[in-house]
């Protein structure tokens, strides 16, 4: 999931009549294309989609590319429908083949513009993880643009006014706390705890490197990129991540992607791996299972993750947290494959898990960074 934001003041406040009629698809098409990308004249976009979702979104970041000077030098669309059911008919060996022939065509595309927009997540095979090799090989800059949403659908009108709000908020702001919080962690042993039984410890070394997940993915940011990672911004932003945990130690509870109700995972490091992960409920039981069946390096700490945007409340009441945990003060730690974010660990599949802590307390060193699942200043 990366994004940018610092035309606009800190928070563009959105009147109720507005939201009544769905969200502002010009406004956040200019954030993302003047603000994000600064995009300048000339420059080419590719834009990836998908054509069953949100047409509105699609024309109006066409629309703002144009208006910027910038021209599209592509599109193309996510497989669904009859176009994924034909995929599912295909034998290993035509299937590979089909995706050596796409990955080149894109890959051509790809270098002949300078910036990748990834609106919606592809839920059709590996696509998500060979777009973004294509995004690193290429050299593109790139957002990705997901507008995750609950199945209830009060709950998604809500989460739809959050998202919003959350991509408005000023980059400047989130380097600032993201960048505060990286210099904390530097150097130092970290210890996790919560009360549903969380006492983890890991260190930090002092020299590694972080991603600050800003809203910003101009061409002055990623100039520096070491990872994909890097490359692309998620919008709505707001995570600070890293892949350098060493020596993790005790025990995480944690909930899983399908949200706070659906179970919990208890999962044991000793000498900076896992030895035993337990499931509680559907979803703790899925993961636990899933866990036995992995591959490589599915038992090492792969990546932390602290969420910081002010805008999205952590948790809403079906238990659905907005955006894969990126409200202020979540804490995510994922066990298994971390290429994306520039690390080691290579899993059978790319087999990853993000694991959340929801009420955390993160502590480095003497300073204590999150409290109860908030922020401290």
């Amino acid at each position: 999931m990366r994004t940018t934001r610092s035309l606009f003041a800190a928070v563009l406040l959105l009147s109720p009549p507005l939201f009544a009629q769905g969200p502002n698809w010009n406004r956040i098409a200019d954030l993302m294309v003047v603000r994000t990308l600064a995009l300048a004249p000339g420059e080419r976009v590719v834009i990836h989609h998908d054509a069953t979702k949100d047409a509105g979104l699609v024309a109006a970041v066409r629309a703002a590319i144009t208006r910027a000077g910038g021209v599209v030098a592509g599109e193309l669309v996510w497989p669904e429908g009859a176009t994924a059911a034909v995929y599912d008919t295909m034998s290993p060996p035509t299937l590979a083949a089909r995706v050596a022939r796409e990955d080149s065509a894109y890959l051509r595309l790809m270098k002949s513009a300078s910036i990748y927009l990834w609106l919606h997540a592809p839920s059709h095979r590996d696509l998500p993880r060979r777009i973004e090799k294509l995004i690193w090989a290429s050299g593109v800059r790139a957002i990705h643009f997901h507008w995750t949403l609950p199945s209830d659908p009060a709950e998604a009108v809500t989460a739809a006014q959050m998202y919003e709000k959350a991509i408005a908020v000023s980059p400047a702001e989130l380097d600032k706390v993201e960048g505060a919080m990286e210099r904390s962690l530097k150097g130092k042993q970290v210890r996790l705890t919560s009360p549903g039984g969380t006492d983890l410890r890991f260190t930090i070394p002092a020299t590694a490197w972080f991603h600050r997940n800003t809203g910003s993915a101009t061409r002055q940011k990623t100039a520096s990129a070491r990872t994909t990672r890097d490359r692309e911004e998620e919008l709505p932003a707001g995570v600070l991540r890293t892949t350098d945990l060493r020596d993790a130690e005790g025990v995480l509870v944690a909930t899983t992607i399908q949200g706070t109700k659906s179970g919990s995972v208890r999962v044991t490091f000793k000498a900076g791996r896992v030895v035993s992960i337990q499931g509680d409920g559907a979803a703790g039981q899925g993961l636990a299972g899933l866990y036995a069946g992995a591959s490589g390096d599915r038992d090492k700490p792969g990546e932390l993750v602290v969420g910081f945007n002010p805008e999205l409340l952590p948790i809403l009441p079906s238990g659905f947290m907005p955006y894969y945990g990126y409200g202020a003060g979540i804490v995510r730690i994922a066990i298994g494959d971390n290429w994306e974010s520039g690390g080691r660990n290579r899993a059978g599949n790319h087999w990853e898990q993000w694991l959340f802590v929801v009420d955390g307390t993160l502590t480095a060193g003497e300073r204590v960074l999150v409290r109860d699942g908030k922020l401290v200043p």
